[in-house]
C-alpha cells in the first residue's frame, strides 16, 4: 500500500477492478437478517420527551385539585380525582387507546394553534346524570355503539365540559393564559381525525371515581405542534417554596443595588426668566439680564423639583446648601391632590392648577372656572 497519503495505490486499484470484473470479488449487497433493520424517518418521528414538558405535571396536579372541588359543587357529592402521569405518543396510538363508544370533544386552546381533544368515558357521564338528579352516582348501564347520548345526557356532558374548561384555564394561568373553546363532539373516536397518525401529542389522563360503581377517565390531549411555541415555559417545574423565596429576596437585593448605582442628573436652577421672542432675538454676548433673586434655589433631579437650597460658595467654588426636602405630590383617584405633609384640596367647579407641597407651609393655587383670578390658600 502506498504511503503517499492515498488509501490504495494505482496498482492496487487496478487489481481490485480486475477482480470485480472476473467475479472473484462479491459485489452484491449483503441481505440483513430479518428484524435487524427498522425503518426510521427523520421527518415523521418527533424527539419530544416528557422532560421537555415537565411543567405539565404541575398543571395537571393543580387541575385535578380544582376539578375535585368543582365536581363537588356541580354534583353535590364527593368525587375522587387522581392524576395519571402524562404520556407523549403518536396521535394514532392515542386514538387506539380510547374506548368506543366515548364522548370525544374537539376543542381549541386559544390562542394556541390547532385542535385538541377532551374525552369523557360513558361511565362518568352516566354517574354524573345519576348524581345530578339525586342518585348515588351509579353507572351500571352500558352504551352500545349504535346508541347515542340522550338530550339529558348531552346537557350533563356540556356542564361537565364547561367545568373542565374553567378549571383548565385556572390551572394554566400561572404558566400561560389559555381559553379552551368547544368546537364539535363525536361519539366514535375514529371520526375525530384532527391530525396525522404520526403527529406527536401529549396525553393527560385523570381517573375519576364517583359513587359505588362509576369509574372512568377524563383525558386532555394537546398536540405538540400547538404547545411547541411555549415549550420553553413548559420545561421548568413551576412550584413555590423556600428556595423560590430566597431567590426572590436575592433578586430584590440585586435590583435595589442596581437602582442605587443608577446615575441621575441634578440641576440647581437659580432663576427662570420670561422674555418675548423679540427680546430673545436681540440678546447678544455681553448683555446683562436683570432678575430678582428667588428666596431659594430649586434643585431638580431628572426634571423633578425635589429640594430647595441656598446659593453660595465653598472653597472658592460655587455651591448650594440643601435647606428643605420637597415631599412628592400624588393625585388620587377621587380628584384630591395630596402631599406627604397631609394637605388635601378639592374645589367643586374649580380646577387645581398647581401645588407647592411642604406641610404647614404648603399653598395651593386654584383657578376658578368662571374667573381668571387666582386665590392663594394656606394650609392650617
Amino acid at each position: 500500500m502506498s504511503k503517499s497519503g492515498q488509501v490504495l495505490s494505482q496498482d492496487e486499484v487496478a487489481a481490485l477492478v480486475e477482480a470485480m470484473q472476473s467475479g472473484n470479488v462479491e459485489t452484491s449487497a449483503a441481505t440483513p437478517a430479518a428484524g435487524s433493520v427498522q425503518a426510521y424517518s427523520l421527518v415523521a418521528n418527533d424527539t419530544t420527551s416528557r422532560s421537555q414538558l415537565a411543567a405539565l405535571e404541575m398543571i395537571n396536579d393543580r387541575f385535578a385539585r380544582q376539578l375535585r372541588g368543582s365536581l363537588l359543587t356541580l354534583l353535590r357529592q364527593a368525587v375522587k380525582v387522581a392524576v395519571v402521569p402524562f404520556d407523549v405518543m403518536t396521535f394514532s396510538a392515542y386514538m387506539q387507546s380510547l374506548p368506543s363508544p366515548c364522548n370525544v370533544n374537539i376543542v381549541r386552546f386559544l390562542p394556541l394553534r390547532g385542535y385538541g381533544l377532551v374525552t369523557i368515558e360513558p361511565t362518568i357521564v352516566y354517574g354524573a346524570v345519576d348524581s345530578f338528579f339525586g342518585g348515588r352516582g351509579g353507572a351500571n348501564l352500558e352504551l352500545s355503539p349504535q346508541r347515542g347520548f340522550t338530550p339529558t345526557e348531552e346537557r350533563i356532558i356540556q356542564l361537565l365540559l364547561e367545568t373542565v374548561f374553567a378549571d383548565l384555564k385556572d390551572a394554566w394561568a400561572p404558566v400561560y393564559s389559555i381559553n379552551p373553546e368547544y368546537v364539535s363532539r363525536e361519539i366514535n373516536p375514529a371520526f375525530a381525525q384532527i391530525g396525522e397518525d404520526r403527529e406527536t401529542v401529549a396525553v393527560c389522563r385523570f381517573d375519576i371515581e364517583m359513587g359505588t360503581s362509576a369509574r372512568g377517565q377524563v383525558t386532555v390531549m394537546y398536540p405538540f405542534s400547538a404547545i411547541k411555541p411555549i415549550r420553553l415555559l413548559l420545561r421548568g417545574r413551576l412550584q413555590t417554596g423556600e428556595r423560590d423565596e430566597k431567590m426572590a429576596v436575592k433578586w430584590a437585593n440585586q435590583l435595589r443595588d442596581a437602582v442605587s448605582d443608577a446615575e441621575l442628573e441634578m440641576v440647581a436652577r437659580l432663576a427662570t426668566l420670561r422674555v418675548s421672542a423679540l427680546q430673545l432675538a436681540r440678546i447678544k454676548p455681553g448683555d446683562t439680564l436683570w432678575f430678582k433673586p428667588p428666596p431659594a434655589v430649586q434643585v431638580l433631579v431628572q426634571s423633578n423639583h425635589l429640594f430647595d437650597a441656598e446659593y453660595g460658595s465653598s472653597e472658592n467654588n460655587a455651591a448650594i446648601r440643601i435647606e428643605r426636602v420637597i415631599e412628592p405630590v400624588v393625585e388620587t383617584s377621587n380628584g384630591l391632590v395630596t402631599s406627604e405633609g397631609g394637605l388635601e384640596s378639592q374645589a367643586e367647579g374649580n380646577s387645581v392648577s398647581g401645588v407647592v407641597p411642604g406641610g404647614k407651609d404648603a399653598r395651593v393655587k386654584k383657578t376658578l372656572a368662571s374667573s381668571k383670578k387666582s386665590l392663594g390658600v394656606s394650609a392650617a
